[in-house]
This record gives C-alpha cells, structure tokens and sequence, in this order.
C-alpha cells in the first residue's frame, strides 16, 4: 500500500469471485459480496506475516480469503447461518481451512487473539429477504434495523467488543458508504467513524473508487452513481493528552468552585517521578445532583464532548445514569491538536470500580 489517500480498484478476476452456484444459493444473490482486491492491500499493509484477520460480519469469507492470500490467518463471525456455511464452501474451495462461525457480536465472543478488525458494515436500509421459518436466525441481522438510531447502537455494541479483544496497537479498520435512501443521503459513513472515534484512535482515511460508466444527469439533479467508499483506519492505542492543558483546565474547574479528588494515574504521575504519563484525569466527585448538573454546563460550554461508554450526552444527567456506566467521559481538543480528557466519577463509587 503506497501513500495515496484512494484506490481505484479492479474487479477480482474470476477464480477469485464468488462462484455462481454459491452466488444463487444466498437468499440475497450475493449482491453485497465485497472484493478480494478490496481487502489485500489492507491485511498486507496492517497485519504482520502469520497474524490473525478477524472479520465481525464475515459475509461471504472475502475477508478470509484476501488473509489467506496474503499468508494471513482469518476468522470471522457470521449471523446468517446459510451465509456462513457459504462461506465455508468458498473458503474449502482454496484449500483455505479458516473458521467462519455462526453469531454476532457482542452476544458471540470475538475469537482471540487477533491483530486486525477488518471488515465491510452491513448497511442500513438495504432489504433483507423474509425467509419464512428463520425468524430465529435473522433476530439479530442488522439488515432488518427499522430504525437508524437503532442500527448505530448496534454498531457501537459490536465495536466495543471489537475494542476489548484486539491487543494494545491493533488495528480496526472498517469500510462504508454513505447510501442514499429516498433521496437522502444518509452519513452511515462519518457516523461510523464518530463511533469508531470514541474508542480507538483515528490514523487515517482511504477512499475506495470503483469504476463506473458515468451518466448524465437533468439540471439540478444531486443524484449519482455511489461509485466510492470509505476505509476508516483506527488504532487501538492509549493517546497522549496534552499535561499542561489538563493542569490548567483543573485550576480552572477550581477557581470555578467545583469540588473533586484526583485518583489513579495522573496523580500517581505527579507524585511519582519515572511514572507513565497518564491517558487522562480521574475525577471524583461529591453525590450532590445540582453541583453535578452544574459541572456538566460548564464542561458543555467550554466546549467538551460528553460521552457515556462512546455514546454521546448532554446536561442534565441523572446520577443513577452515571452510577450504571461508572464514569462519564469529558474531553475536548483545541485547534493545535493538544487534547483533555476527564473521567468524572462518584466519590461513592470509588471503592467498588475496577482500576483501569
């Protein structure tokens, strides 16, 4: 893989697609198998010889054979039952012995261990066949979300299993597009990538083109041909915060009469000359409701993002909520890149929550 932000990719030559018979026995006609050519350059690039590729919504294997391919060890999860044993079959056709098995994250375990997340989102909006007598086995198909909101919720349940079985400097890389539904175009894309945002750290962006006859298009028409997708390139690692910023946005939450404790890392770093630099600051905090509203106004006006586990929040925040997640995320960036990040939890809980 070279430094270009795109890659123009070539359809896969015959013996590497999807063979026609397996093709017309998927419920869907293989419309969404992905390409081999799409995923090499990125096990290539990503994994090292002889790692493990793990691919959540496995599909057709194309994942797993783009791996094997490229002397890469695969394994997926796949929630359709009759897809997997595709896959299977696909995957034995190569000589390729990979295991695909049947569920979904996070009710499925992730296998372990694995160096790379890399895979191809089901998008919302796309029909999923009724199968009659399967309502079992299409419980969890992502395909059937009704609801967008819904679906990303999905999403984030999934990457969080994602991110707690790769390893420290593992990397996550998820491809989607923007599709357009009623002639709206939806940003599954970037609100991928906020999802992804909150529990890994973003390296980089590629842009997939595939070629397509163009067509013309009536004066004012938006419309086109959806020829693009994106490669959001994430990595599991701890990111530096700017000390100094956290310093003074501590006296600031002083001066401004809040009260708190410091614990865990980032005073054990104060005190302890030669300690880690910390991830971020540990708050805890007085069982106070209005005091606990007021904090989250000021943070919110000073421009910090508020996030419960990834998800994003807004004051005011019952503090039963809080008690359910432990902790509630603050960070925020300014324009020369130096990030703040707090974790504001109850003093209450303190004794009960497991060191980070």
């Amino acid at each position: 893989m070279d430094s270009r932000s795109w890659l123009v990719l070539e359809p896969d030559p015959p013996h590497l697609q999807l063979p026609d018979d397996l093709r017309a026995r998927d419920a869907f006609g293989g419309r969404d198998c992905g390409w081999v050519a799409q995923m090499r350059p990125f096990v290539r690039h990503y994994a090292a010889p002889g790692a493990r590729v793990f691919d959540p919504f496995c599909g057709f294997a194309t994942t797993l054979l783009a791996a094997a391919l490229e002397g890469r060890r695969g394994c997926g999860l796949e929630i359709d039952p009759a897809r997997a044993q595709l896959a299977r079959e696909r995957l034995q056709r190569h000589g390729i012995d990979a295991p695909v098995a049947v569920g979904g994250l996070p009710v499925a375990p992730a296998p372990l261990p694995f160096g790379l997340c890399l895979t191809n989102v089901p998008y919302f909006g796309c029909r999923w066949p009724d199968r009659a007598g399967a309502p079992a086995a299409d419980a969890g198909q992502l395909y059937l979300e009704r609801d967008y909101e819904a679906y990303l919720q999905r999403l984030r349940d999934i990457f969080h299993a994602v991110c707690a079985a790769l390893p420290e400097g593992g990397y996550c890389i998820a491809m989607a597009e923007n599709p357009n539904l009623g002639g709206r175009t939806l940003p599954l894309a970037w609100d991928l990538a906020r999802i992804l945002g909150a529990l890994f750290v973003a390296r980089e962006e590629r842009l997939l083109c595939y070629a397509r006859e163009p067509r013309p298009l009536a004066p004012g028409d938006a419309s086109t041909d959806r020829s693009h997708e994106y490669a959001l390139v994430f990595q599991k690692q701890r990111e530096r915060v700017c000390l100094d910023s956290t310093a003074d946005e501590l006296q600031a939450l002083r001066e401004a009469g809040f009260a708190f404790a410091l614990y865990g890392s980032y005073p054990r770093w104060l005190a302890e000359p030669g300690a880690p630099e910390p991830a971020d600051a540990d708050l805890l905090l007085p069982d106070d409701q209005a005091e606990f509203d007021r904090l989250l106004w000021w943070l919110h006006e000073r421009r910090y993002e508020l996030t419960l586990w990834g998800e994003p929040v807004h004051p005011p925040l019952r503090l039963p909520r809080l008690r359910e997640h432990w902790y509630l995320r603050a960070q925020r960036r300014d324009r020369l890149g130096r990030l703040v990040r707090l974790d504001l939890s109850l003093a209450d809980q303190a004794a009960h929550q497991v060191p980070r």
